[in-house]
């Protein structure tokens, strides 16, 4: 293997990786987190938004790791695959899935004055279905035009 396919096989990773810790993070807290805070009077607020504001700053950095990794690995995946019409209509599904879901999840420019980036009516259940799309569509993606 040359160095720049291990280079490439680096960024695939860490590509992942974001998406996994970035989408199950999400998942955990539809299936876990919010469910325990409705369920219980006592919920220990404090924790709560500790563990959420801890993801957060995670969910950030996977949010640029994303970003950044997505950006190289479709132009050169744009640049030497022959996958024609149908490769580039998955990739563009996949990539507006998921600058959906991270305007929704709240990665967007704060306003002047705002003292939070996320909105108030962040919906968790969209973010997480345009997430697992998009990773769905990623899987298929490498699936088809992964070794050319």
């Amino acid at each position: 293997m040359s160095a720049t396919e291990w280079y490439l096989v680096g960024l695939r990773l860490a590509h992942a990786l974001a998406a996994v810790v970035w989408l199950g993070g999400g998942v955990y807290y539809l299936i876990a987190m919010r469910p325990a805070m409705r369920d219980s009077d006592d919920a220990p607020v404090p924790f709560i938004s500790a563990s959420q504001r801890h993801f957060g700053e995670w969910a950030r950095v996977c949010t640029l790791a994303m970003l950044a990794t997505g950006v190289v690995l479709a132009f050169e995946r744009l640049s030497g695959t022959d996958g024609g019409v149908a490769y580039i209509a998955l990739l563009a599904a996949k990539i507006l899935a998921a600058l959906s879901a991270f305007w929704i999840a709240g990665f967007r420019p704060r306003r002047r004055g705002s003292g939070a980036a996320r909105g108030p009516r962040s919906k968790p259940e969209i973010v997480a279905a345009l997430g697992l799309f998009a990773f769905a569509v990623g899987v298929i993606i490498s699936s088809a035009w992964g070794d050319r």
